[in-house]
Protein backbone atom coordinates (compact mmCIF):
# COMPACT_ATOMS: atom_id res chain seq x y z
CA UNK A 1 0.00 0.00 0.00
CA UNK A 2 2.75 2.55 0.74
CA UNK A 3 4.33 1.74 -2.42
CA UNK A 4 1.38 2.30 -4.33
CA UNK A 5 1.03 6.17 -2.43
CA UNK A 6 4.40 6.39 -2.94
CA UNK A 7 3.95 6.04 -6.61
CA UNK A 8 0.88 7.72 -6.89
CA UNK A 9 2.55 11.06 -5.40
CA UNK A 10 5.46 10.20 -7.89
CA UNK A 11 3.02 10.52 -10.58
CA UNK A 12 1.01 13.80 -9.26
CA UNK A 13 4.45 15.31 -8.72
CA UNK A 14 5.68 14.40 -12.25
CA UNK A 15 2.53 15.66 -13.79
CA UNK A 16 2.77 18.88 -11.60
CA UNK A 17 6.25 19.50 -12.79
CA UNK A 18 5.18 18.77 -16.86
CA UNK A 19 1.76 21.17 -16.02
CA UNK A 20 4.40 23.85 -15.04
CA UNK A 21 7.22 23.04 -17.96
CA UNK A 22 3.58 23.36 -20.23
CA UNK A 23 2.42 26.68 -19.07
CA UNK A 24 6.40 28.29 -19.06
CA UNK A 25 6.55 27.37 -22.59
CA UNK A 26 3.16 28.68 -23.29
CA UNK A 27 3.91 32.00 -21.58
CA UNK A 28 6.95 32.10 -24.00
CA UNK A 29 5.35 31.61 -26.96
CA UNK A 30 6.50 33.62 -29.34
CA UNK A 31 3.46 36.80 -30.35
CA UNK A 32 3.25 37.45 -33.94
CA UNK A 33 5.03 40.18 -35.58
CA UNK A 34 1.97 41.65 -37.12
CA UNK A 35 0.26 41.61 -33.60
CA UNK A 36 3.48 43.63 -32.27
CA UNK A 37 2.94 46.20 -35.02
CA UNK A 38 -0.63 46.54 -34.53
CA UNK A 39 -0.21 47.18 -30.89
CA UNK A 40 1.78 49.95 -31.55
CA UNK A 41 -0.24 51.71 -33.68
CA UNK A 42 -2.55 51.55 -31.34
CA UNK A 43 -0.82 52.77 -28.93
CA UNK A 44 0.81 55.91 -30.44
CA UNK A 45 -2.63 58.41 -30.26
CA UNK A 46 -3.30 60.30 -32.91
CA UNK A 47 -3.22 64.46 -31.78
CA UNK A 48 -6.40 66.37 -31.98
CA UNK A 49 -5.96 69.64 -32.82
CA UNK A 50 -8.29 72.65 -33.00
CA UNK A 51 -11.43 72.95 -30.51
CA UNK A 52 -12.73 70.36 -28.25
CA UNK A 53 -16.38 70.15 -28.16
CA UNK A 54 -16.75 67.45 -25.55
CA UNK A 55 -18.17 69.71 -23.14
CA UNK A 56 -21.27 70.57 -25.10
CA UNK A 57 -21.86 67.05 -26.38
CA UNK A 58 -21.53 65.55 -23.00
CA UNK A 59 -24.09 68.29 -21.96
CA UNK A 60 -26.32 68.48 -25.17
CA UNK A 61 -29.49 67.20 -23.28
CA UNK A 62 -29.53 70.26 -20.90
CA UNK A 63 -31.05 73.78 -21.66
CA UNK A 64 -30.06 77.38 -20.58
CA UNK A 65 -26.21 76.79 -19.57
CA UNK A 66 -23.61 79.05 -20.65
CA UNK A 67 -19.99 77.57 -21.72
CA UNK A 68 -18.47 78.42 -18.71
CA UNK A 69 -20.92 75.68 -16.82
CA UNK A 70 -21.18 73.45 -19.33
CA UNK A 71 -17.09 73.17 -18.95
CA UNK A 72 -17.31 73.31 -14.96
CA UNK A 73 -20.36 70.32 -15.29
CA UNK A 74 -17.62 68.22 -17.15
CA UNK A 75 -14.76 69.10 -14.49
CA UNK A 76 -16.88 67.79 -11.97
CA UNK A 77 -17.87 64.53 -13.55
CA UNK A 78 -14.52 63.69 -14.39
CA UNK A 79 -13.63 64.36 -10.79
CA UNK A 80 -16.42 62.22 -9.72
CA UNK A 81 -15.07 59.31 -12.43
CA UNK A 82 -11.55 59.57 -11.19
CA UNK A 83 -12.92 59.38 -7.96
CA UNK A 84 -14.06 56.05 -8.60
CA UNK A 85 -11.53 53.62 -8.91
CA UNK A 86 -13.75 51.01 -10.59
CA UNK A 87 -16.53 53.08 -12.62
CA UNK A 88 -19.19 51.12 -10.19
CA UNK A 89 -21.10 54.33 -9.51
CA UNK A 90 -22.17 54.95 -12.80
CA UNK A 91 -21.39 57.88 -15.19
CA UNK A 92 -24.49 59.76 -15.78
CA UNK A 93 -23.60 63.55 -14.96
CA UNK A 94 -24.29 65.58 -11.79
CA UNK A 95 -26.63 68.23 -14.10
CA UNK A 96 -29.46 65.15 -13.81
CA UNK A 97 -30.03 66.16 -10.40
CA UNK A 98 -30.24 69.60 -10.84
CA UNK A 99 -31.78 70.32 -14.22
CA UNK A 100 -34.56 68.58 -16.18
CA UNK A 101 -32.54 66.97 -19.45
CA UNK A 102 -34.53 66.53 -22.73
CA UNK A 103 -35.00 63.00 -23.88
CA UNK A 104 -34.71 61.35 -27.19
CA UNK A 105 -38.49 61.14 -28.31
CA UNK A 106 -39.28 57.58 -30.34
CA UNK A 107 -41.89 59.57 -32.31
CA UNK A 108 -38.63 62.02 -33.37
CA UNK A 109 -37.09 59.61 -35.47
CA UNK A 110 -37.18 58.61 -39.20
CA UNK A 111 -35.18 55.46 -38.41
CA UNK A 112 -31.67 55.32 -38.81
CA UNK A 113 -30.41 56.01 -42.35
CA UNK A 114 -34.01 58.73 -42.53
CA UNK A 115 -34.10 57.32 -46.03
CA UNK A 116 -37.60 58.52 -46.56
CA UNK A 117 -37.82 61.08 -43.43
CA UNK A 118 -39.15 63.67 -45.94
CA UNK A 119 -42.21 61.35 -46.41
CA UNK A 120 -42.71 60.57 -43.74
CA UNK A 121 -43.05 64.03 -42.04
CA UNK A 122 -45.52 64.74 -44.67
CA UNK A 123 -47.66 62.02 -43.84
CA UNK A 124 -48.04 62.49 -39.91
CA UNK A 125 -46.48 65.93 -39.51
CA UNK A 126 -48.37 66.82 -35.97
CA UNK A 127 -46.40 63.28 -35.00
CA UNK A 128 -43.13 65.08 -35.40
CA UNK A 129 -43.76 68.48 -34.52
CA UNK A 130 -44.77 67.02 -30.84
CA UNK A 131 -41.78 65.31 -30.76
CA UNK A 132 -39.75 68.38 -30.98
CA UNK A 133 -41.48 70.61 -29.32
CA UNK A 134 -39.36 72.69 -26.91
CA UNK A 135 -36.16 71.49 -28.63
CA UNK A 136 -35.28 74.71 -29.91
CA UNK A 137 -32.53 75.56 -27.88
CA UNK A 138 -31.23 71.90 -28.69
CA UNK A 139 -31.44 72.49 -32.28
CA UNK A 140 -29.25 75.63 -31.54
CA UNK A 141 -26.37 73.48 -29.89
CA UNK A 142 -26.22 70.94 -32.51
CA UNK A 143 -25.85 73.55 -34.70
CA UNK A 144 -22.69 74.88 -32.39
CA UNK A 145 -21.42 71.38 -31.98
CA UNK A 146 -20.74 71.89 -36.32
CA UNK A 147 -18.10 74.16 -35.62
CA UNK A 148 -15.48 71.94 -32.79
CA UNK A 149 -12.88 70.36 -34.93
CA UNK A 150 -13.19 67.23 -32.34
CA UNK A 151 -14.63 65.77 -29.48
CA UNK A 152 -12.27 63.61 -27.59
CA UNK A 153 -13.50 62.33 -24.04
CA UNK A 154 -11.72 62.77 -21.37
CA UNK A 155 -13.15 59.99 -18.97
CA UNK A 156 -10.54 57.35 -19.20
CA UNK A 157 -12.65 53.84 -19.22
CA UNK A 158 -12.10 51.71 -16.48
CA UNK A 159 -13.50 48.19 -14.68
CA UNK A 160 -13.26 44.97 -15.48
CA UNK A 161 -16.76 45.55 -17.52
CA UNK A 162 -14.91 47.91 -19.21
CA UNK A 163 -17.74 51.24 -18.47
CA UNK A 164 -16.60 54.35 -20.38
CA UNK A 165 -19.53 57.09 -19.90
CA UNK A 166 -21.03 58.28 -23.41
CA UNK A 167 -23.22 61.47 -24.24
CA UNK A 168 -26.85 60.88 -24.89
CA UNK A 169 -26.23 60.01 -28.76
CA UNK A 170 -30.20 59.93 -30.07
CA UNK A 171 -30.66 63.59 -28.99
CA UNK A 172 -28.49 63.89 -32.01
CA UNK A 173 -29.70 61.77 -34.54
CA UNK A 174 -33.28 62.56 -34.25
CA UNK A 175 -32.76 66.10 -35.17
CA UNK A 176 -32.59 65.01 -38.69
CA UNK A 177 -36.86 64.77 -38.87
CA UNK A 178 -36.72 68.73 -37.52
CA UNK A 179 -34.89 69.57 -40.68
CA UNK A 180 -37.25 67.55 -42.92
CA UNK A 181 -40.18 69.32 -40.50
CA UNK A 182 -39.10 72.98 -41.36
CA UNK A 183 -39.01 72.01 -44.79
CA UNK A 184 -42.45 70.86 -45.03
CA UNK A 185 -43.52 74.06 -43.11
CA UNK A 186 -41.74 75.96 -45.75
CA UNK A 187 -38.42 76.87 -44.09
CA UNK A 188 -36.27 76.18 -46.83
CA UNK A 189 -33.22 77.56 -46.33
CA UNK A 190 -33.15 76.60 -42.49
CA UNK A 191 -33.76 73.40 -43.58
CA UNK A 192 -30.90 73.40 -46.06
CA UNK A 193 -28.56 74.84 -43.92
CA UNK A 194 -29.45 72.56 -40.89
CA UNK A 195 -28.85 69.46 -42.47
CA UNK A 196 -25.55 70.93 -44.21
CA UNK A 197 -24.69 71.39 -40.41
CA UNK A 198 -25.90 67.93 -39.36
CA UNK A 199 -23.89 66.46 -42.21
CA UNK A 200 -20.65 68.82 -41.07
CA UNK A 201 -21.11 67.64 -37.90
CA UNK A 202 -21.32 63.66 -38.85
CA UNK A 203 -18.04 64.53 -40.75
CA UNK A 204 -16.25 65.88 -37.38
CA UNK A 205 -17.23 62.85 -35.11
CA UNK A 206 -16.24 60.36 -37.79
CA UNK A 207 -12.21 60.82 -36.99
CA UNK A 208 -12.43 63.19 -34.22
CA UNK A 209 -14.32 60.78 -31.61
CA UNK A 210 -13.27 58.66 -28.71
CA UNK A 211 -14.58 55.15 -29.58
CA UNK A 212 -16.07 53.37 -32.13
CA UNK A 213 -19.69 54.61 -31.42
CA UNK A 214 -18.45 58.70 -31.79
CA UNK A 215 -17.33 56.87 -35.65
CA UNK A 216 -20.63 55.24 -36.25
CA UNK A 217 -22.74 58.02 -34.68
CA UNK A 218 -21.13 60.30 -37.03
CA UNK A 219 -21.31 58.78 -40.49
CA UNK A 220 -25.24 58.28 -39.50
CA UNK A 221 -25.48 61.97 -39.27
CA UNK A 222 -23.33 62.20 -42.12
CA UNK A 223 -25.98 59.79 -44.23
CA UNK A 224 -28.81 60.71 -43.06
CA UNK A 225 -28.32 64.21 -44.05
CA UNK A 226 -27.04 63.80 -46.86
CA UNK A 227 -30.13 61.78 -47.96
CA UNK A 228 -32.34 64.45 -46.38
CA UNK A 229 -30.53 66.31 -48.47
CA UNK A 230 -31.15 64.81 -51.87
CA UNK A 231 -34.43 64.24 -51.12
CA UNK A 232 -35.25 68.40 -50.88
CA UNK A 233 -32.96 69.38 -53.17
CA UNK A 234 -34.61 66.99 -55.80
CA UNK A 235 -38.24 68.79 -55.68
CA UNK A 236 -35.99 72.17 -56.13
CA UNK A 237 -35.16 73.82 -59.37
CA UNK A 238 -31.87 72.61 -60.31
CA UNK A 239 -29.33 76.20 -59.85
CA UNK A 240 -31.33 76.75 -56.72
CA UNK A 241 -28.73 78.39 -54.44
CA UNK A 242 -27.43 76.71 -50.98
CA UNK A 243 -26.42 78.29 -48.12
CA UNK A 244 -22.86 79.22 -47.43
CA UNK A 245 -22.35 76.28 -44.83
CA UNK A 246 -22.78 73.85 -46.99
CA UNK A 247 -19.88 74.74 -49.33
CA UNK A 248 -17.88 72.69 -47.10
CA UNK A 249 -19.98 70.25 -45.97
CA UNK A 250 -20.97 68.83 -48.96
CA UNK A 251 -17.03 68.63 -49.97
CA UNK A 252 -16.34 64.59 -50.75
CA UNK A 253 -14.80 63.16 -47.79
CA UNK A 254 -11.22 62.56 -47.48
CA UNK A 255 -9.78 59.17 -46.49
CA UNK A 256 -8.75 60.64 -43.10
CA UNK A 257 -11.96 61.89 -42.64
CA UNK A 258 -13.59 58.55 -43.30
CA UNK A 259 -10.42 56.89 -40.44
CA UNK A 260 -11.71 54.88 -37.60
CA UNK A 261 -7.81 54.41 -36.62
CA UNK A 262 -8.91 57.18 -33.19
CA UNK A 263 -12.33 55.29 -32.80
CA UNK A 264 -9.82 52.08 -32.81
CA UNK A 265 -7.38 53.49 -30.70
CA UNK A 266 -10.10 54.31 -27.76
CA UNK A 267 -11.23 50.50 -28.65
CA UNK A 268 -7.93 49.10 -27.60
CA UNK A 269 -7.76 51.97 -24.22
CA UNK A 270 -10.82 50.39 -23.32
CA UNK A 271 -9.79 46.84 -23.48
CA UNK A 272 -6.53 47.07 -22.08
CA UNK A 273 -8.60 48.69 -19.09
CA UNK A 274 -10.57 45.45 -18.99
CA UNK A 275 -7.38 43.45 -19.41
CA UNK A 276 -5.39 45.00 -16.69
CA UNK A 277 -8.38 44.88 -14.58
CA UNK A 278 -8.95 41.25 -14.83
CA UNK A 279 -5.21 40.30 -14.47
CA UNK A 280 -5.49 42.14 -11.15
CA UNK A 281 -7.83 39.71 -9.76
CA UNK A 282 -7.02 36.91 -7.33
CA UNK A 283 -5.60 34.00 -9.70
CA UNK A 284 -5.72 35.95 -12.72
CA UNK A 285 -1.89 35.98 -13.95
CA UNK A 286 -2.49 32.41 -13.90
CA UNK A 287 -4.94 32.50 -16.88
CA UNK A 288 -4.44 35.65 -18.48
CA UNK A 289 -1.12 36.99 -19.57
CA UNK A 290 -1.45 40.62 -19.75
CA UNK A 291 0.87 41.30 -23.31
CA UNK A 292 0.05 38.38 -24.93
CA UNK A 293 -3.53 38.89 -24.34
CA UNK A 294 -3.46 42.90 -25.90
CA UNK A 295 -1.45 41.81 -28.60
CA UNK A 296 -4.20 39.77 -29.59
CA UNK A 297 -6.52 42.72 -28.72
CA UNK A 298 -4.37 45.12 -31.37
CA UNK A 299 -5.25 42.14 -34.10
CA UNK A 300 -8.27 42.64 -33.60
CA UNK A 301 -9.02 46.27 -34.04
CA UNK A 302 -5.05 47.42 -35.97
CA UNK A 303 -6.52 46.55 -38.94
CA UNK A 304 -7.76 50.40 -38.64
CA UNK A 305 -4.47 52.29 -38.83
CA UNK A 306 -1.52 52.57 -40.92
CA UNK A 307 -1.10 52.98 -44.28
CA UNK A 308 -2.43 49.92 -46.12
CA UNK A 309 -6.00 51.04 -44.26
CA UNK A 310 -5.26 54.71 -45.89
CA UNK A 311 -4.50 53.31 -49.62
CA UNK A 312 -8.18 51.73 -48.84
CA UNK A 313 -10.01 54.28 -47.98
CA UNK A 314 -8.63 56.75 -50.63
CA UNK A 315 -9.50 54.13 -53.49
CA UNK A 316 -13.09 52.90 -51.90
CA UNK A 317 -11.57 49.18 -51.45
CA UNK A 318 -13.11 47.47 -48.59
CA UNK A 319 -10.48 47.52 -45.92
CA UNK A 320 -8.69 44.90 -44.88
CA UNK A 321 -9.96 43.46 -41.82
CA UNK A 322 -8.27 39.96 -41.06
CA UNK A 323 -9.72 37.06 -39.50
CA UNK A 324 -9.64 37.42 -35.32
CA UNK A 325 -6.60 35.47 -34.07
CA UNK A 326 -7.18 32.05 -33.86
CA UNK A 327 -5.98 30.12 -30.76
CA UNK A 328 -2.58 28.54 -30.23
CA UNK A 329 -0.10 27.23 -28.28
CA UNK A 330 -0.04 30.47 -26.02
CA UNK A 331 -3.83 30.34 -25.25
CA UNK A 332 -2.78 27.28 -22.42
CA UNK A 333 -1.89 29.35 -20.62
CA UNK A 334 -4.24 32.70 -21.58
CA UNK A 335 -7.54 31.05 -21.46
CA UNK A 336 -9.20 33.86 -19.86
CA UNK A 337 -7.53 36.57 -22.26
CA UNK A 338 -8.10 34.26 -25.56
CA UNK A 339 -11.73 33.49 -25.04
CA UNK A 340 -12.00 37.46 -23.81
CA UNK A 341 -10.97 38.89 -27.46
CA UNK A 342 -12.38 35.72 -29.15
CA UNK A 343 -15.96 37.04 -27.71
CA UNK A 344 -15.26 40.66 -29.17
CA UNK A 345 -12.93 40.03 -32.70
CA UNK A 346 -16.37 38.94 -34.55
CA UNK A 347 -17.66 42.74 -33.60
CA UNK A 348 -15.63 45.09 -35.68
CA UNK A 349 -15.20 43.48 -39.17
CA UNK A 350 -19.60 44.87 -39.49
CA UNK A 351 -18.84 48.07 -38.77
CA UNK A 352 -15.65 48.51 -41.17
CA UNK A 353 -17.61 50.00 -44.15
CA UNK A 354 -20.16 52.31 -42.66
CA UNK A 355 -17.70 55.15 -43.26
CA UNK A 356 -17.19 54.71 -46.87
CA UNK A 357 -20.89 54.26 -47.18
CA UNK A 358 -21.46 57.93 -45.34
CA UNK A 359 -18.46 59.30 -47.97
CA UNK A 360 -20.10 57.25 -51.07
CA UNK A 361 -23.80 58.91 -50.27
CA UNK A 362 -21.90 62.37 -50.21
CA UNK A 363 -20.47 61.80 -53.24
CA UNK A 364 -23.99 60.27 -54.99
CA UNK A 365 -25.08 63.93 -53.97
CA UNK A 366 -22.82 65.90 -55.71
CA UNK A 367 -23.48 63.61 -58.52
CA UNK A 368 -27.12 64.41 -58.28
CA UNK A 369 -26.49 68.28 -58.24
CA UNK A 370 -23.87 67.55 -61.22
CA UNK A 371 -26.46 65.20 -63.47
CA UNK A 372 -29.64 67.47 -63.04
CA UNK A 373 -27.57 70.65 -64.35
CA UNK A 374 -26.63 68.87 -67.31
CA UNK A 375 -28.88 68.78 -70.66
CA UNK A 376 -28.74 65.50 -72.10
CA UNK A 377 -30.33 62.39 -70.20
CA UNK A 378 -28.57 61.02 -67.16
CA UNK A 379 -27.36 57.41 -68.65
CA UNK A 380 -25.43 59.55 -71.03
CA UNK A 381 -24.19 62.23 -68.98
CA UNK A 382 -22.83 59.80 -66.43
CA UNK A 383 -20.19 58.71 -68.54
CA UNK A 384 -18.83 62.13 -67.86
CA UNK A 385 -19.38 62.48 -64.48
CA UNK A 386 -16.38 64.19 -62.62
CA UNK A 387 -13.90 61.92 -60.79
CA UNK A 388 -15.12 63.70 -57.37
CA UNK A 389 -18.16 62.24 -57.51
CA UNK A 390 -17.63 58.16 -57.85
CA UNK A 391 -14.74 55.98 -57.13
CA UNK A 392 -12.58 52.95 -59.40
CA UNK A 393 -14.61 50.18 -57.72
CA UNK A 394 -18.29 51.68 -56.81
CA UNK A 395 -19.14 54.41 -60.06
CA UNK A 396 -23.04 55.46 -59.43
CA UNK A 397 -25.22 53.95 -62.12
CA UNK A 398 -28.87 54.99 -62.98
CA UNK A 399 -31.96 52.55 -61.55
CA UNK A 400 -33.89 50.52 -63.87
CA UNK A 401 -36.93 52.72 -63.37
CA UNK A 402 -34.62 55.93 -64.24
CA UNK A 403 -35.85 57.44 -61.03
CA UNK A 404 -32.86 57.25 -58.92
CA UNK A 405 -28.92 57.40 -58.65
CA UNK A 406 -27.30 54.27 -57.07
CA UNK A 407 -24.48 52.69 -55.95
CA UNK A 408 -23.73 49.06 -53.72
CA UNK A 409 -24.05 49.28 -50.11
CA UNK A 410 -20.90 48.00 -48.76
CA UNK A 411 -21.85 47.64 -44.83
CA UNK A 412 -24.03 44.90 -44.29
CA UNK A 413 -27.81 45.54 -43.68
CA UNK A 414 -29.00 46.56 -40.57
CA UNK A 415 -32.52 45.05 -41.55
CA UNK A 416 -34.90 43.26 -43.85
CA UNK A 417 -36.18 46.49 -45.30
CA UNK A 418 -32.85 48.43 -45.67
CA UNK A 419 -31.89 48.13 -49.26
CA UNK A 420 -28.72 46.93 -50.82
CA UNK A 421 -28.15 49.71 -52.91
CA UNK A 422 -27.44 53.61 -51.60
CA UNK A 423 -29.21 55.77 -52.97
CA UNK A 424 -31.05 59.61 -54.41
CA UNK A 425 -33.67 60.46 -56.52
CA UNK A 426 -33.21 61.82 -59.98
CA UNK A 427 -36.95 62.68 -59.89
CA UNK A 428 -39.13 64.45 -57.29
CA UNK A 429 -41.76 61.59 -56.06
CA UNK A 430 -38.94 58.88 -56.74
CA UNK A 431 -39.30 56.45 -53.83
CA UNK A 432 -36.42 54.72 -51.88
CA UNK A 433 -38.46 51.48 -51.90
CA UNK A 434 -37.87 51.29 -55.82
CA UNK A 435 -33.91 50.75 -55.81
CA UNK A 436 -35.07 47.33 -53.46
CA UNK A 437 -36.33 45.97 -56.43
CA UNK A 438 -33.22 46.26 -58.82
Amino acid sequence: MLKILRGLGWTVAGLLVLAIVVWCASRMWPVPEARLEARQRLQARLPANGHNGYALLWTIAFDDLDTRQREQALAEDLRRWDADPRGEAGAQTYLAALHEGLHSRPAASCGPTASDCLAQVRADPQRFIDAHAGHQQLHARLDQLADADHFVSPFPPKGEGIVVPLPVYGLMVDATSARALAYVQGDVGGALRGSCRGLQLGRRMVPGGSYLVDSIIGASLVQANAQLLADMLVELPADHPLPAECEQALQPLLAGEQSLCRAMQGEYAMNQAGIETAAREFGGVLVLDRSSTLARAAGNLGWACGPVAMAALEADRPLPVPAPPQRDFGCLSNIMGCVLTDIAGPVYPAYSSRTQDAAAMVRLLGAQRWLRQQAEDPVDALQRLPAAFRSSVRTPQVSADGRRLQVPRRSPLRSTDESPWLSVPLAAGAAPAATARD
